[in-house]
């Protein structure tokens, strides 16, 4: 079908992408202004440990103390010894080493294999069972020569795990490690205290999430200190949320504001991700995170007080709405020239154009709320106008009249994110939302959400219908579900139902620490006293 012809869009104040290099240059210098210098912590182990098989572990792999941390500069190690240094919780950080020869003799290098892991089942990793789909290099694995001791060595790499592997390889003698340190960074290197009125399991998940956070919380807010360490728009807009009620640390957001803005494409299209390092540009360009710009920056603006940020970057914000009528058709299908990756969720069955409307449709309405409060009335009434005709669109070409379901695609494909972006959206009110969120729990062959990013806006839209206890029995069910495995920080995906890494083809690429999981802090600080449901 052809694109259909545009809606009248309100003519914000455009920019001069003619200018663009100027305007990127002069929003990477407002980024760098505000690098946060990060704060250190020297974090010791809390025991020395052993791997154990255990079918209630995640991948049947766990870990149980076998000393005490303190007997570590008592330990004699030769060719073929193994330690497993365990620093009580997830951390991110750089490791120094301090080592002698017992008998002060060191005539040839020691060779030392160096395996950081965030859970247990990582430090059974070896390289020639790798089956990944991405670099084997993001492994944290290292290969080290020290050639003169005793002294320290500080390692160069910054790694994110709460457990050390050491195998001792070769060495000139028996080897002692004085300590091993691990000196923790972040741009908030504590943990906030949980809200009394919470129940033990929902205390744990509370600190979990903040402490998911605080790890993502580096020169920038990255997605996982893992893998990738780059900023993602998606992850971003949630992290924002959670550091509102949290660390406030909204410096650091903004500095984030300007990273992703220096990288617009040549459209004026906000990235999907960037990097902090100069002279690397992305090249992922995601149109569902560029419309997430609008209710980032107006949620930000409204927590902060900072209204200056707002006007600077609202014409910005409605550009990415503007330039995603490109892909509105009046059937309720996208026009795509494949040169853009469409997300909403990792799930290669979904049927993503009802999502895509609708946060289409998400942008508008908070667009329209940022034009209010920065007294633009006129702007504020053409973008509600815009909200109205593709409102009424998406409910006649896309709701089921007999069981008010928001269908997708070709093949009318339900799934629980068409409800739920129709939900955060208002093409559904609370009423037909709710009864739409409960047929997905009913009927068979739905696609469901498969992952914490989806699910957080799930959360979302149990709240808008008046089901926030449903929202917190999911938190119970879902983040406590890593709990009960082991975990300290929230994963980039997890499967209740199954133990198999569902991306990238081998688990040990999968980070334990990701950003858009630490969402359950957001609505368990505003929860009232509520007793536990098991």
């Amino acid at each position: 079908m052809d694109q259909v012809e545009s809606i009248k869009f309100p003519n914000v104040g455009k920019l001069d992408f003619k200018s663009k290099k100027e305007l990127r240059g002069e929003w990477r210098r407002k980024a760098d202004a505000l690098i946060p210098e990060l704060q250190h912590k020297t974090v010791s182990p809390a025991s020395l440990a052993e791997l154990a098989n255990d079918p209630e572990a995640w991948q049947g792999i766990g870990i149980r103390p076998e000393k005490k941390a303190s007997e570590l500069p008592l330990l004699e190690g030769g060719k073929g010894k193994s330690l497993i240094l365990d620093f009580g919780e997830h951390h991110v950080g750089y490791f120094v080493l301090s080592m002698h020869i017992a008998d002060g003799y060191c005539d040839s290098p020691v060779f030392l294999r160096l395996l950081a892991a965030e859970l247990p089942f990582e430090l059974a990793y070896k390289a020639e069972n790798f089956k990944g789909g991405l670099s084997q290099a993001w492994i944290q694995e290292e290969f080290i020569k020290i050639d003169v001791l005793p002294g320290s060595i500080r390692l160069p790499r910054r790694y994110a795990c709460r457990y050390l592997r050491i195998d001792v390889l070769a060495t000139p003698g028996a080897l002692i490690f004085d300590s091993v340190a691990f000196d923790t960074v972040s741009a908030a290197n504590y943990l906030p205290p949980a809200p009394e009125h919470l129940s033990a399991l929902e205390k744990e998940i509370y600190t979990a999430g903040c402490r998911t956070l605080r790890d993502c919380m580096q020169t920038c807010f990255v997605d996982r200190p893992k893998r990738d360490r780059r900023l993602w728009l998606g992850d971003l807009y949630l992290e924002a949320k959670v550091n509102a009620v949290t660390y406030r640390n909204f410096r650091l957001v903004e500095r984030c504001l300007y990273l992703l803005a220096a990288d617009i494409d040549e459209r004026g299209m906000l990235p999907a991700c960037a990097f902090e390092q100069k002279g690397m540009r992305t090249k992922c360009f995601i149109p569902d995170y560029s419309l997430l710009f609008p209710a980032l920056l107006l949620e930000h603006g409204k927590a902060s007080g900072n209204r200056e940020i707002m006007e600077e970057f609202y014409p910005l914000a409605a550009h990415q709405a503007e330039l995603f009528q490109d892909f509105l058709q009046e059937d309720c299908t996208l026009r795509n020239t494949g040169s853009y990756w469409f997300f909403v969720d990792h799930d290669a069955k979904l049927e993503k154009e009802t999502s895509e409307f609708c946060i289409y449709l998400f942008a508008l309405r908070n667009l329209a709320e940022l034009a209010r409060l920065l007294n633009r009335e006129d702007d504020k009434a053409e973008f509600l106008g815009n909200y109205s005709h593709w409102r009424e669109i998406v409910r006649r070409k896309t709701m089921d009249p007999d069981t008010g379901l928001l269908l997708s695609g070709k093949n009318r494909q339900i799934s629980e994110a068409s409800q739920i972006w129709g939900v955060l959206s208002g093409v559904l009110n609370a009423g037909e939302g709710r009864r739409a969120l409960a047929k997905m729990k009913k009927l068979p062959d739905v696609i469901r959400s498969r992952n914490p990013y989806l699910l957080h806006y799930l959360l979302e839209a149990y709240c808008i219908c008046g089901q926030e206890e449903k929202a917190y029995a999911l938190i119970r069910d879902y983040w406590g579900g890593m709990i009960r495995l082991g975990a300290d920080t929230f994963w980039e995906v997890f499967d209740p139902a199954g133990s198999s890494p569902v991306l990238y083809g081998d688990a040990h690429l999968v980070s334990a620490c990701h950003a858009w999981s630490c969402t359950p802090c957001l609505f368990l600080q505003k929860k009232g006293s509520a007793p536990e449901i098991s």
